[in-house]
């Protein structure tokens, strides 16, 4: 396959799975993808911070912090004080969040099952290809 061809697919492809998800996510929970998606961060990384967010979505930090004061006033999250840093803050997600957090992975894992139909040999080895494709694009 040429790279033309290859870049094409990979936009389609997004495209596509980030309107199926998001239309899903809209009318399932309520959340759109960003606002599912650094939800996603805070509860997946310990001692979350905006810059954790900003970092894994590959989203500027003020984009995050605004993506998270929205989480903030919908009350799916809140910021506590860094323990040991006056200058940061820790975001956690709220109980509402929480279930919000689970309800959203739900639809995701739904979309993409149904969407993608792969075995779960192909799915890891796109998993994996993927993985690697976002490791190289953050530079690390």
């Amino acid at each position: 396959m040429d790279h033309a061809t290859l870049f094409a697919d990979l936009v389609f492809a997004e495209v596509r799975l980030l309107d199926l998800v998001n239309d899903r996510l809209e009318s399932e929970i309520g959340l759109g993808v960003t606002s599912y998606l650094p939800l996603q961060v805070v509860g997946a990384v310990p001692n979350c911070r905006v810059q954790d967010v900003a970092h894994e979505l590959g989203i500027s930090v003020g984009g995050a912090s605004k993506a998270v004061d929205r989480l903030e006033l919908a009350r799916l999250c809140r910021r506590r004080r860094h323990p040991t840093d006056r200058r940061s803050s820790i975001v956690l997600l709220t109980a509402a969040g929480r279930r919000r957090l689970a309800s959203g992975q739900s639809v995701t894992h739904q979309v993409l099952a149904e969407t993608l139909g792969l075995s779960a040999s192909r799915q890891l080895a796109l998993g994996n290809t993927l993985s690697t494709l976002r490791q190289t694009l953050q530079g690390g």
